[in-house]
């Protein structure tokens, strides 16, 4: 579950925050930032991935970095990420998947028949977890540690469901972007 080196520009690509505005994610982007793209908002695994961030959040901001979370999945799962689940970071919608285009983060139909993906799915539902709306079940996960300029420095594209690198990994990373 390494972190890939590349450099794929992103400033240019267009999302849409929760409420239905449009964006580029140039003028999100300030500063190092970790961007989390989830198979969708409702994905068990996924969500607590982005629990995991959100909680280390203060930790990604001391390193001089920010995060974002970008997902095909329905507004109505980002908007109740945020306020109901605690997620502190701006959580976007991408309905025509120009993120995932960019990232090379296909739709496999394999995804969902790796065991790997279903231990995390079974850990997710003994923590309390409940599975919410499927939007696309076929997504594989992925995150980008991007510069101040949009650019992805580092890509990870999951193999299974809920597949992300470990946090110390991704913050380590941000803070090379950071400081360098």
């Amino acid at each position: 579950m390494a972190l890939k080196p590349t450099e794929i520009a992103l400033a240019d690509v267009t999302v849409h925050h929760a409420d239905g505005t449009e964006a580029r994610l140039g003028d999100l982007v300030d500063r190092p930032t970790v961007l989390v793209v989830p198979r969708y908002y409702g994905c068990l695994p996924c969500r607590g991935y982005l629990k995991d961030v959100s909680r280390r959040l203060d930790e990604i901001r001391a390193r001089g970095g920010a995060a974002l979370g970008v997902s095909s999945g329905a507004d109505f799962q980002a908007r109740w990420l945020m306020s109901d689940q605690g997620i502190a970071f701006p959580l976007l919608v991408d309905p025509e998947r120009n993120i995932h285009a960019a990232l090379a983060l296909p739709r496999r139909w394999w995804v969902a028949l790796n065991p790997k993906g279903w231990w995390r799915y079974a850990a997710a539902i003994a923590r309390g977890n409940r599975q919410g709306r499927i939007v696309d079940p076929l997504q594989i996960p992925g995150l980008a540690v991007l510069d101040a300029t949009a650019t992805a420095r580092y890509v990870h594209r999951g193999r299974a469901l809920g597949d992300y690198p470990p946090l110390d990994t991704v913050i380590s990373a941000l803070a090379e972007l950071a400081e360098g």
